[in-house]
């Protein structure tokens, strides 16, 4: 299962950054000379995809477990996409703004990228458990 996760990071960092990035251009109405977003989009993507969102997706197999075929592919979309969004309020309680009303627009680009990152985790991750063949228990 290890092995997945870490090609399943892998695939959704190279998926994921450029997608978010040219969200991020298309919303902000930037050309493609300001590649440094790209970039930034990368450090920060690649950290926290590591630490935070490989052990969410081994926590999501475990908590799915007992589940099998669309059910557990179900469930394990949405535990995913729950503890994608929970990063943006973790990022919030850390810098002391838990409060919605102080949900701003930097919030939100975070609530954009670690959900759209969070659905493509899923994804790779469950056409890898497919294709490598991996039986859930």
């Amino acid at each position: 299962m290890f092995k997945r996760k870490l090609l399943a990071f892998i695939c959704t960092i190279l998926i994921s950054a450029p997608i978010v990035g040219f969200c991020f251009m298309l919303i902000e109405g930037s050309t493609i000379k300001e590649i440094p977003g790209l970039i930034f989009t990368y450090i920060i993507a690649i950290p926290v995809s590591l630490i935070y969102g490989v052990p969410i997706s081994m926590l999501s197999d475990i908590l799915n477990n007992q589940f099998s075929g669309k059910k557990r592919g179900f469930f394990s979309l949405i535990v995913h996409l729950f503890f994608g969004i929970c990063f943006v309020y973790l990022i919030m309680v850390l810098d002391s703004r838990f409060y919605l009303t102080e949900f701003n627009m930097f919030d939100l680009y975070f609530l954009v990228a670690s959900t759209i990152i969070s659905f493509i985790f899923w994804a790779v991750d469950e056409i890898l458990r497919k294709y490598l063949n991996e039986k859930v228990n």
